[in-house]
């Protein structure tokens, strides 16, 4: 294809953002989980992504790359925040400090629970490939339950991905689905053993579930960590497959200004992040939940910037730009689009300050739904150019899709954004 073309998804909540160039299709971010990523791709005909980015493991940005990941979807190679790999080993050194970390997510202590002193826990079983993702496991649950499997720690994963299973399921007897909770539990017995990486991913649904109908206002805390220790579960799991090319992106808090070599992006406030044999460590529950709290602080995202000789997009869904200091700038020298910080909510209201362009009316400024707020930027209504994910009429969902041609980006679908 000849043209630059520039989609937001109709993603159920979150950022989901495909660009379309000369050198293959890029996907920026997914959605959340179970929300119809694959099929809205097939839907539009997109072939094989050259690859599919992840600027922030939260849950509206992360949990549609995992389903990508785990449908199978034709990608070249997924770039992922290097959170992910910091959060799992972590966990694979948590010192087992069982009751200080549920006081930490707001649970008590079980009375009847039987807990080993911190640091005298083996670990799950050190140099297998899952063993980090039996301890998120683990802690996950714990987070979203405030209760453990009758073993706290199982001395293997093939014991733990199925125990916490078991204890998450146990929920639909109470409701009376009995017959479905003895099925998940028959495919359990049968599947533990010889597929791990497919009872890791399931145990990441059942947390992600779990922790999604915690009530978010009296299980805060709880709600946030089960979230991310459910994906990072699931990331594990998925990667144990083998087969999936991953390039790892730390965040440097600088602006950085090099390519990815072999693509026309630049990530512009990471590098990419080199295999590393880190020395084992005692994290305590204090030192996890800071690890899990920083994986997905709000602004605090990857930023990527693509560009040719014509124009230009600017991936910043979860960042203030921060980066660039107090009075540092981003110019903006083509017609760019930009994807409004924090779903175009006045959290990211610092961002807009921030990016100077040449001709503000060649941009295109475009904002996802957002379900946690009504309430649009100052920042982002005073754009010359701005589209909108969500009608701003009736509130229902309308893909934004915008093409450059003849020197300028032509709006082929979507509305203009006029949101209060």
């Amino acid at each position: 294809m000849d043209s630059t073309m520039f989609r937001m998804l109709p993603a159920q909540s979150g950022d989901a953002c495909l660009l379309t160039t000369r050198r293959g299709t890029y996907l920026f971010d997914g959605g959340i989980l179970c929300g119809n990523l694959s099929r809205m791709l097939r839907e539009r005909r997109v072939g094989k992504l050259r690859v599919a980015v992840c600027t922030s493991a939260s849950p509206d940005r992360l949990g549609g790359i995992l389903d990508l990941m785990e449908s199978g979807y034709p990608v070249g190679e997924y770039w992922l925040p290097d959170s992910l790999r910091v959060l799992a080993a972590a966990a694979r050194d948590f010192d087992g400090g069982f009751p200080d970390w549920l006081v930490r997510c707001g649970w008590p202590v079980p009375v009847e629970a039987s807990f080993p002193m911190p640091n005298t826990m083996p670990p799950v079983q050190e140099g297998h490939p899952l063993t980090a993702c039996a301890e998120l496991a683990l802690l996950g649950a714990a987070a979203c339950t405030g209760r453990l499997p009758v073993e706290p720690r199982p001395l293997a994963p093939a014991e733990t991905f199925p125990a916490v299973s078991r204890m998450l399921l146990s929920s639909l007897a109470e409701t009376g689905n009995g017959g479905l909770l003895q099925l998940c539990l028959d495919a359990l017995g049968r599947d533990a053993g010889r597929n791990l990486a497919a009872s890791a991913v399931l145990c990441g649904r059942l947390l992600a579930n779990r922790a999604e109908a915690l009530h978010p206002s009296t299980h805060r805390v709880a709600r946030q960590v089960g979230m991310t220790f459910a994906l990072a579960v699931m990331a594990e799991g998925l990667l144990s497959r083998g087969g999936i090319r991953v390039r790892w992106f730390r965040q440097t808090g600088r602006l950085e200004e090099h390519l990815v070599p072999r693509h026309p992006v630049m990530c512009l406030n990471g590098v990419e992040a080199a295999d590393r044999e880190a020395e084992p460590l005692r994290v305590s529950a204090a030192s996890m939940l800071q690890s899990a709290r920083r994986i997905s602080v709000p602004g605090a995202g990857l930023v990527f910037r693509y560009g040719d000789a014509d124009c230009g997009v600017l991936v910043c869904g979860n960042s203030r730009l921060s980066f660039l200091g107090r009075r540092g700038v981003l110019p903006l020298a083509r017609p760019t689009v930009i994807t409004a910080p924090q779903l175009g909510a006045p959290g990211g209201e610092g961002a807009y300050g921030r990016v100077r362009s040449a001709d503000p009316g060649a941009d295109a400024w475009v904002r996802a739904k957002c379900f946690r707020s009504r309430r649009v930027a100052e920042g982002f209504m005073r754009q010359a150019v701005r589209y909108c994910l969500c009608n701003c009429r009736d509130r229902t969902l309308q893909e934004v899709l915008l093409v450059f041609d003849r020197g300028r980006w032509r709006r082929l679908a979507g509305g203009v954004c006029n949101c209060p």
